[in-house]
């Protein structure tokens, strides 16, 4: 927001334009509020929609992870765990949390470490820190793996829908 010297500055000059000037003023300011307030509804309405995905993601995942039907190997369910984190806005995750997480679904792989290294090897985590042979290892998820979970998600889907069908 303005301060208000800059409020009175703006009004003296206003004040020396003529009534043409000030009435064309008028309709550009008109404009630009109308287009300001467009934009902000625009970015409400995205924000919603964001997390509406977000939701659908998050639920989608815990479906697969808490199915004891569904056969998923080591790496799908620490990519399966790892993007449930991060989509709970938790982007540098460590193998101990990881561990909790998925446990809590029964799904922990037999050693959480060795698969993220072997995931990183693919270019689908990344190490931050904790090369420490007895440290838990700080991680992230790549854009690579982003998409890999997403293709995942779309994968079990389909196979979940064509189980049912």
């Amino acid at each position: 927001m303005s301060s208000p010297s800059n409020l009175a500055s703006l009004g003296d000059q206003f004040w020396s334009l003529g009534l043409d000037e000030l009435e064309n003023l008028q309709e550009v300011l008109t404009k630009i509020i109308e287009a300001k307030r467009a934009m902000e509804g625009i970015t409400e309405k995205l924000g919603q929609r964001q997390d509406r995905e977000t939701s659908d993601e998050l639920r989608a995942v815990r479906q697969f992870l808490d199915n004891p039907n569904l056969d998923l190997n080591g790496p799908e369910c620490v990519l399966l765990g790892a993007f449930f984190k991060y989509r709970e806005n938790i982007e540098l995750l460590d193998t101990r949390a990881l561990n909790v997480t998925l446990d809590s679904f029964g799904r922990k792989p037999s050693n959480t470490t060795s698969t993220v290294e072997n995931l990183e090897k693919k270019g689908l985590m990344e190490f931050i820190k904790g090369e420490d042979l007895h440290a838990h290892k700080t991680f992230r998820l790549t854009p690579t793996g982003l998409n890999e979970v997403r293709d995942l998600i779309g994968r079990l889907k389909r196979k979940s829908f064509s189980a049912v069908g």
